[in-house]
């Protein structure tokens, strides 16, 4: 049976004051989840909340969690398996730093991020930006970076130039101060549960900083979420995609927008015609009129194309 947990109590206001809470979900990876919390220096400043997402016994062992022995992890069992989102919210509702930051259980942060992040610590921003790594999460040797704009941080770099950009949480620091104010939280939906908050902590934010350092490490693991091919995944994420070109548009943002259409297509060579006219129809019913249109336009002339190449061998039109 699952060990059942203890809240931890409230660190009495003598205690030496929490700077960083640190938030992990976690759901049936504790070898991983040892490496990522490995990744994190013991400082009496740091509170580590790890919330597990209703892990099965089969896969882990309660008795021997890791973290249970370091003094500044706190560990959240939750029952109801409702998403890394679900699980964020819950880390939000026990952190007590000044600032918040998030790792997934399967990444881990660079050496010497504390000391980049020493650096802000006592500042009034709301939100800091970091550079992130990644890397085969087996054999750990190094690949494109997931989020593709972490290339362009710089300390000088325009802000209007990445805002929007990098919908996830990890290789950020935010206030807690501003995240409360603003009632930030997470989608409570099994993916693409972290967009709408990164997105509403960009358009939110008023004072931010961007820094070239590198603090993290986000890897690409077999069977993660991020790169399973799963239809009602693929579908939501459609949706989600379309509801954040919307916003962008309704913000005035008319040179970027999320490729909702690549989840579509997804859909057809992973699942077939009759569920990619599925996920063509939320598409249709849910996207931007003038990104539907450019799509079509699009997959028309790539369909003349097809058919003059191979009648007549014409390549360009």
């Amino acid at each position: 049976m699952k060990k059942e947990s203890v809240l931890p109590e409230i660190v009495p206001a003598n205690k030496e004051e929490i700077v960083y809470s640190i938030i992990i979900p976690h759901k049936n990876i504790p070898d991983l989840l040892w490496r990522c919390l490995d990744s994190i220096p013991q400082r009496p400043d740091i509170q580590i909340i790890v919330v597990d997402d209703n892990s099965s016994p089969d896969k882990v062992d309660f008795a021997h969690f890791p973290g249970r022995e370091r003094e500044e992890v706190e560990i959240v069992y939750t029952h109801e398996g409702l998403g890394a989102g679900y699980a964020r919210n819950v880390g939000l509702g026990h952190a007590r730093g000044r600032w918040l930051l998030f790792a997934d259980a399967d990444d881990y942060f660079l050496p010497d991020f504390l000391e980049m992040a020493d650096r802000y610590k006592d500042s009034d921003l709301d939100l800091i930006v970091f550079r992130a790594e990644s890397a085969d999460s087996e054999s750990l040797e190094p690949m494109r970076p997931r989020q593709r704009c972490h290339d362009d941080l710089s300390e000088n770099v325009d802000w209007e130039r990445i805002r929007f950009r990098i919908y996830a949480p990890w290789a950020k620091m935010i206030s807690r101060r501003f995240q409360v104010a603003r009632q930030l939280s997470f989608e409570e939906i099994p993916v693409a549960n972290d967009m709408m908050f990164s997105v509403y902590t960009d358009y939110y934010a008023c004072r931010v900083a961007v820094c070239s350092g590198s603090i993290y490490c986000a890897t690409v693991r077999q069977g993660s979420l991020e790169y399973g091919l799963v239809l009602d995944h693929l579908l939501l994420r459609v949706s989600k995609s379309c509801r954040l070109n919307h916003f962008l548009r309704k913000q005035g943002v008319v040179d970027r927008y999320s490729g909702s259409f690549t989840y579509v297509h997804a859909c057809k060579t992973g699942f077939g015609r009759k569920e990619y006219y599925k996920a063509l129809w939320i598409y249709v019913r849910e996207e931007r009129p003038e990104l539907v249109l450019r799509t079509f336009k699009n997959l028309l002339r790539d369909k003349v194309k097809q058919i003059l190449k191979e009648k007549h061998g014409i390549i360009d039109v």
